[in-house]
């Protein structure tokens, strides 16, 4: 199919998923200050106890200006920039493993003075960037697994490696699962998938019990109150003590007591147990409801842009943000195991907020030429007049 597409009319942009973006961001700047202030006063002796909510500030301010500004970027201006994205956020993932930041045990970060740069954000955005390129160039060969799926896992499963061997497990079982979602939705043949899962859920269950270490924190979930899950179920522990603790109503802003040390690093990937805990169960549902109304209007953008380029970035952006809630969230109540995903817009860490808010800028000026939009605008114009694209995925309309 190509590239071909109709000449789109241009109107207002989603504000609904705007204004839901700037509510979560907001939210997680309360809420990283408010869980990191003791930790940063404990651990961080010269720091002030405002240390991880300035520098979570300065990433949301670049954040929300780059958003605004891509969301006046058409779209298709990131198709020159695929082969670039894909090429240079692999470099960096292959240089993060000889000169990146070691904590605790983990390379991760790539340090410029007052900031920090997490090359494994940036490579699942140039991912999905290119493998969306990559399946709207193949059109229907999507169903076709040497053709159509399998250059699509080569390009994601190499960065999956290299993030792996950070070790990163979270963003790499991310990075996966979104290209997963992509080519399902782009029209994937489910028993090529299933058999892909399949063979992938074999491996991983050698990876992660080939390492005591990581076999613990996997298992751990299944009986956290077990005496000899004492050291890995640690987290999982405090951030149930936290959810109950919270009850319907919460304990009140500041008034959390695991983030005293009882839970470790708890502006991070279990600040969602502290959210509970000072907002209540209450809270967290509304903070749910966000994710949620997000989730919805992501979808409703791609289903209803009539470009299949933009249709499968849409997609995308929309499932890198609702598979990491939900993991995120099943990790912190003990649903899923801890693999270390951070919550969108919520946890401390500016490369994610920043990407995330990249992604939704894109998302933002995609839902500018919805067909939603334009039949309000103007009467559609004859069928003959302007031929429409073949859809070939599972967002046909």
């Amino acid at each position: 199919m190509g590239f071909t597409h109709t000449k789109l009319t241009r109107h207002r942009p989603d504000f609904i998923l705007l204004f839901v973006v700037l509510v979560l961001v907001s939210v997680g700047l309360v809420n990283v200050y408010s869980a990191s202030m003791i930790w940063a006063a404990e651990n961080l002796k010269a720091a002030s106890p405002s240390y991880f909510f300035i520098r979570q500030m300065i990433w949301a301010i670049m954040g929300t200006f780059f958003m605004l500004f891509i969301m006046n970027v058409h779209y298709r201006v990131w198709l020159r920039l695929t082969k670039f994205a894909l090429v240079s956020t692999t470099l960096l993932l292959v240089i993060v493993l000889f000169i990146g930041q070691e904590v605790n045990g983990a390379k991760r970060w790539l340090g410029f003075g007052f900031l920090s740069l997490q090359p494994s954000e940036f490579s699942i955005f140039a991912i999905l960037l290119y493998v969306s390129y990559l399946l709207t160039k193949k059109g229907e060969q999507i169903t076709d697994f040497k053709k159509g799926v399998l250059p699509s896992l080569i390009i994601a499963i190499i960065p999956a490696l290299l993030i792996l061997k950070e070790p990163d497990m979270g963003t790499a079982v991310l990075l996966i699962g979104t290209v997963f979602c992509v080519l399902y939705c782009a029209g994937a043949r489910f028993r090529h998938l299933f058999s892909i899962f399949i063979i992938g859920s074999a491996a991983s269950i050698y990876f992660i019990f080939s390492s005591k270490y990581r076999a613990e924190r996997i298992t751990a979930f299944l009986n956290p109150w077990d005496a000899s899950n004492s050291d890995s179920a640690f987290q999982i522990k405090n951030s149930l003590y936290a959810i109950a603790s919270g009850g319907w109503t919460g304990q009140g802003l500041g008034h959390s007591i695991e983030k005293f040390l009882y839970l470790p690093e708890p502006h991070t990937d279990f600040i969602f147990a502290i959210l509970i805990e000072e907002w209540g169960i209450i809270g967290a549902i509304i903070v749910i409801i966000l994710f949620a109304i997000l989730i919805w209007r992501g979808t409703m953008i791609a289903t209803r842009i009539p470009d299949r380029f933009a249709s499968i970035f849409a997609t995308g952006i929309t499932a890198m943000i609702g598979i990491a809630m939900i993991v995120n969230i099943g990790m912190v109540t003990d649903v899923l195991p801890v693999i270390g995903v951070p919550l969108p817009f919520i946890s401390y860490g500016g490369s994610s907020l920043f990407i995330k808010m990249t992604a939704i800028g894109i998302l933002l000026n995609i839902s500018r030429y919805t067909l939603e939009e334009r039949s309000k605008l103007r009467p559609s114009p004859p069928v003959h007049a302007v031929p429409q694209p073949i859809r070939r995925s599972r967002f046909d309309t």
